[in-house]
């Protein structure tokens, strides 16, 4: 789940066809993949071990065959996936780096980009320099080398990276982002409402005819639009503060979780 969700921008990217319809077959098909790999891998270690299952079901198993290729398919999902997780880990730190509080008269040209998002309107990518890549990198290569070291139970590392990084992609950032986008002063949000009101009003057009009906039929119309506004007013708000009830409900999973994990790891 965290590969995907950290490469989604990359995906955006390459893909294609990055259409809504597309892009969602990709997310169902990784994630739909992965649960029957973990599903698979569960019940079969369940099967095989009972209530005595470890978090590193691969180490359990006596040495053999299967036992040989279970380890090197670890292996080699370990060394491709470093890279995929080391590339947008690199460029969100460099977009930390990076960023400056945005001006308030400032228009599309704010310093908010994200090299993974790509240009957008007039806004030109900031290529990242050799020895800002170089650093940036050495230091990613350096602590998780670290981490590898000193930490020798892979159920340790599991359960913290599920505690901090889960937690914050599936409740925490979510629920953040449109708490922040929904707000009236956002220039995103007014930006939505607008389009949402040309919109609406650009079903009807004003043709030069003066005729009963079809003035009728615009007033009509224009009624329907100003219910449908407010409805989506308060829909918009029900919304925002459900993002924020999300968003808080996150940081109470992650702080139980490492509670719960810390004194799970003391204790044994």
């Amino acid at each position: 789940m965290l590969l995907i969700a950290g490469q989604m921008f990359s995906i955006l990217n390459e893909i294609a066809n990055n259409s809504h319809f597309r892009t969602t077959g990709v997310v169902f098909a990784s994630i739909g993949s992965s649960a029957a790999t973990y599903i698979l891998v569960a019940i079969t270690g369940y099967l095989s071990f009972g209530d005595t299952v470890g978090g590193n079901i691969v180490g359990m198993y006596p040495p053999g065959l299967w036992a040989t290729i279970g380890r090197a398919a670890i292996v080699i999902l370990v060394m491709f996936s470093y890279p995929l997780q080391c590339h947008p880990c690199r460029a969100s730190v460099d977009a930390v780096l990076k960023w400056k509080p945005k001006a308030s008269n400032s228009n599309d040209n704010s310093p908010h980009r994200h090299p993974l998002l790509g240009p957008r309107g007039n806004r030109t990518p900031e290529p990242m320099s050799d020895l800002r890549f170089s650093v940036i990198t050495t230091t990613i290569l350096v602590l998780s080398y670290v981490v590898a070291m000193t930490v020798s139970s892979l159920e340790a590392v599991l359960a913290y990276v599920g505690s901090t990084g889960s937690t914050s992609i599936s409740f925490i950032l979510p629920g953040l982002f449109y708490y922040k986008i929904s707000s009236p002063d956002s220039p995103a949000h007014q930006r939505l409402m607008k389009e949402d009101d040309e919109a609406a009003e650009g079903i009807f057009s004003d043709d030069g005819d003066d005729n009963d009906d079809l003035d009728n039929q615009a007033q009509s119309l224009t009624e329907s639009g100003i219910l449908r506004r407010g409805t989506r007013h308060w829909r918009k708000a029900v919304l925002r503060k459900l993002s924020l009830a999300l968003a808080i409900y996150g940081v109470v999973v992650m702080i139980v979780c490492l509670i719960t994990n810390s004194l799970f790891i003391a204790s044994h």
